[in-house]
């Protein structure tokens, strides 16, 4: 849909002398060349314009959902990716409490998901990630909340923050890796515990997700084509973890998502 708008918009603008101005077919050619650039650079104010409304905008707004999942559609097209999802019914309905706890092998993971998923959800990146003022932005319309993880104190705020956030109905996507930690295997390879207190203490559904075929994407020529898959594994209720601590939380959800990693290649 977005980029139907954008070749019309473009389209338009290199018109314009076609309508109202008689003049030479040089001069046509000219301006239809730099009027794509003119549209492009346009286009892109637009955007950003619109980023900015947005960034206040509720959590769940339908139509910054639709530009953001259409934004990573074009992400992930631009690398050539291939993406398939796997049982999709798995997913709890749109008016529950819920965690997404996944497998972290590339920054393209996040988007992978909101657009494989096709729900208005958010996600805890790390806050490094957040510094250069287009992604400061993206994350803020987003709803992302930036987690410092070498500063005890900001990482908890930001916990607080996130866990808020569930209970008010917006999904979360968190990475209990804590990070890309090795891109020589897809399977979790690190545990912290303290990410699982995400939904424990907001008494959310878990719900854990495989990535597949994402820590090749680094290694592969961008114009090359990538097929990567998302498993979405049956939720995890609050019934069913209460009784366990964090560390063991941690444990059963590593071993479903690296099941599913198994099982695939087997």
């Amino acid at each position: 849909m977005v980029l139907i708008l954008a070749l019309i918009f473009l389209i338009l603008i290199s018109m314009i002398p076609f309508i109202f101005i008689p003049l030479s077919p040089w001069f046509w050619f000219l301006w239809t060349f730099l009027g794509v650039i003119l549209g492009a650079l346009l286009f892109v104010l637009l955007v950003l314009l619109i980023l900015l409304i947005l960034q206040n905008s509720k959590p769940k707004n339908k139509f910054k959902h639709m530009l953001l999942r259409n934004a990573c559609w074009i992400w992930l097209a631009f690398y050539h990716i291939n993406l398939k999802v796997e049982n999709l019914d798995n997913l709890p309905t749109e008016d529950e409490k819920y965690v997404i706890y996944a497998n972290h092998k590339s920054n393209l993971d996040p988007m992978l998901i909101y657009y494989g998923l096709n729900r208005r959800i958010s996600a805890i990146g790390k806050k490094t990630l957040f510094n250069h003022w287009f992604m400061k932005l993206l994350a803020k319309t987003f709803n992302a909340v930036p987690m410092d993880r070498d500063n005890d104190r900001e990482a908890v705020k930001a916990m607080l923050v996130a866990i808020k956030k569930v209970k008010e109905g917006l999904p979360l996507i968190i990475f209990p890796e804590g990070g890309i930690k090795s891109r020589d295997t897809e399977e979790m390879v690190n545990l912290r515990a303290g990410a699982y207190k995400l939904a424990t203490k907001s008494e959310a559904k878990i719900v854990p997700i495989t990535i597949i075929g994402s820590s090749f994407s680094s290694k592969v020529k961008r114009n090359k084509k990538k097929n990567m898959k998302l498993i979405i594994h049956p939720s995890i209720s609050k019934e069913e973890y209460k009784d366990l601590n964090t560390t063991d939380l941690g444990h059963m959800v590593e071993n479903i998502i690296n099941k599913g990693l198994h099982e695939n290649k087997a």
